[in-house]
């Protein structure tokens, strides 16, 4: 079996076309026999195809490629092994050990998956310090507001007068901080897998490494949470929370006193986001994943999760759980402006 590896430097090209080289690798019985690397530079389908015939390629490993493509491709007899991520040395060792898969394809290691440090109090030990010399002495509090700059020199790759400095992506190197830029990049640098956020979310862990997830799940968003559990655990261990873990009665204060008697009062079992995150720390979650958390509950879980957390979805009573439809709505800005006076 002879395999071409589609790279961008030395990893997995986001896109097949985006490739400037591809590494060829002979796999007999197991063993790498033969490995070879040529140039390339942002070949089209076609000339790609030609290359990996010439080379005699049974199977073609690459990042994103789109449906039409993937077909067109196995038409020519070419089988596909795609959205896989990684280092081509990883490829190559999943090769070896027979681990690599299809669709979301990942070159899985027995390592286990890095954590972010943890302090004594059981916080995050932030250990980058953006602060140099060159800004120590800046006033705190200073006026920082990138909508209204008109130069936009960040995005020629330039560090604007008023930064908190040269921050770069200067991360420690191996850190699980830069893996974690490296996975979202294999993700943003893909414009043509129009990846959904439930597939991002797939992506991004197995990319990390991540076998162990928690769900943090607002119980108004039961059903949706069930079906998304039953997707991840084709590949991860995932444990959901609901939101009133614990089962904390506290009175409701809507009804006046009048309307209750101490026999049936009316009560509500309140959220309890602190409770969640220490439940998912204890079953040593490598990411907790937030779905329909109330506004400021989610900021209480993040405050508390030991692990990294993401949102997936976010609760949204009138606008059927999509936010951002306000801000293209007249109506909904208008209610937004006159909430506060």
């Amino acid at each position: 079996m002879k395999y071409g590896i589609t790279l961008l430097g030395n990893r997995v090209s986001p896109r097949c076309t985006y490739a400037n080289s591809i590494l060829f690798v002979v796999q007999k019985n197991n063993e790498i026999t033969t490995k070879k690397r040529i140039p390339i530079n942002n070949l089209s389908l076609d000339e790609l195809r030609e290359v990996l015939l010439q080379n005699h390629v049974d199977t073609l490993v690459c990042g994103g490629i789109t449906s039409d493509s993937k077909e067109f491709l196995r038409t020519r007899n070419l089988a596909i092994i795609d959205n896989v991520t990684g280092t081509a040395d990883k490829i190559v060792q999943a090769l070896k050990s027979g681990k690599l898969q299809q669709d979301y394809g990942f070159a899985e290691t027995d390592s286990e998956p890095c954590k972010l440090p943890v302090n004594n109090q059981g916080h995050i030990d932030n250990s980058i310090n953006f602060e140099t010399p060159e800004n120590s002495n800046k006033k705190k509090g200073e006026a920082f507001d990138c909508l209204e700059c008109t130069n936009r020199v960040c995005l020629d790759g330039k560090t604007c007068e008023k930064s908190i400095g040269d921050i770069g992506c200067q991360l420690a190197p191996n850190s699980e901080l830069l893996h974690m830029l490296d996975a979202a990049t294999d993700i943003a640098c893909e414009k043509e897998r129009t990846l959904c956020r439930l597939s991002e979310l797939i992506y991004f862990c197995l990319e990390m490494q991540y076998k162990r997830l928690g769900i943090a799940y607002c119980v108004d968003l039961e059903e949706p949470t069930e079906i998304l559990v039953r997707v991840l655990r084709r590949f991860f261990t995932v444990y959901p929370v609901c939101c009133r873990v614990g089962g904390f009665i506290q009175t409701n204060p809507l009804y006046p006193e009048s309307q209750k008697d101490k026999k049936n009062s009316i009560k509500d079992i309140s959220c309890n986001p602190w409770g969640q995150a220490q439940i998912l720390n204890r079953l040593g979650t490598d990411l907790n994943v937030m779905v329909g958390l109330c506004m400021g509950a989610d900021c209480v879980f993040m405050q508390g999760s030991l692990a990294p957390a993401t949102g997936l979805f976010i609760k949204d009573k009138s606008l059927a759980n999509n936010p951002i439809g306000a801000i293209y709505s007249e109506y909904y800005l208008k209610e937004a402006v006159q909430a506060h006076p």
